[in-house]
């Protein structure tokens, strides 16, 4: 049997993983039976810790109502290790606190690349310029902006692409310079040997 790379998720937790979720739902059982599909999926899995793969499960047991896909599998993982990120109103309540404490002319730099390109692209001074009458759209357009910043990064981080990776570090330095740039990884899928395909479950 391969040794599984420090890091990577085993196969024995990728085994017992698979058999929870096909008590759960009958296409996975269906997918557990073909050596060929669990290779794939293993394939597609073997980058997560099984620390992010057992979180994963249990979450999808306790909340899915339909079969999960190998993307959202992902999803649910990456859940795990990723710090709290602010929800769009909790982004503009932040925002809107910092106008009234920092003001015109003590423009704030946020580490969260999203928030400071949200930000950057309406304007520090817009936003301390606003009126009662303006907010609100003002609002809205902020909000907009910062949700398809964090949707383009969460894709980034499910779909595990190198051109999207690339894509959202060039968009984080040119959109907001002065943050952090996200740590997307893009890890090379690693190939099963022989000896690989025996180990899976059957």
């Amino acid at each position: 049997m391969a040794k599984t790379p420090s890091g990577r998720l085993s196969k024995k937790t990728f085994g017992i993983g698979m058999s929870i979720l096909a008590s759960v739902f009958e296409k996975i059982e269906r997918i557990t039976l073909n050596s060929d599909l669990m290779e794939a999926w293993y394939r597609m899995l073997s980058d997560l810790t099984d620390e992010e793969f057992k979180y994963s499960i249990e979450v999808i047991v306790k909340t899915f109502k339909f079969p999960p896909t190998i993307a959202e599998i992902r999803e649910k993982a990456k859940e795990y290790s990723r710090e709290v990120e602010l929800t769009p109103e909790e982004a503009w309540a932040l925002v809107y606190r910092d106008i009234h404490v920092y003001g015109y002319y003590r423009e704030p730099v946020y580490d969260d690349w999203k928030l400071e390109a949200a930000k950057n692209a309406i304007g520090w001074h817009t936003l301390c310029d606003m009126t009662e009458e303006t907010k609100e759209v003002i609002r809205a357009h902020f909000m907009r902006i910062y949700e398809s910043f964090r949707n383009r990064q969460k894709y980034a981080e499910v779909s595990q692409n190198p051109k999207l990776a690339s894509f959202i570090h060039s968009l984080a330095r040119s959109l907001a310079p002065g943050s952090s740039v996200p740590q997307l990884e893009n890890p090379s899928t690693p190939q099963l040997n022989y000896a690989d395909k025996k180990a899976l479950p059957k």
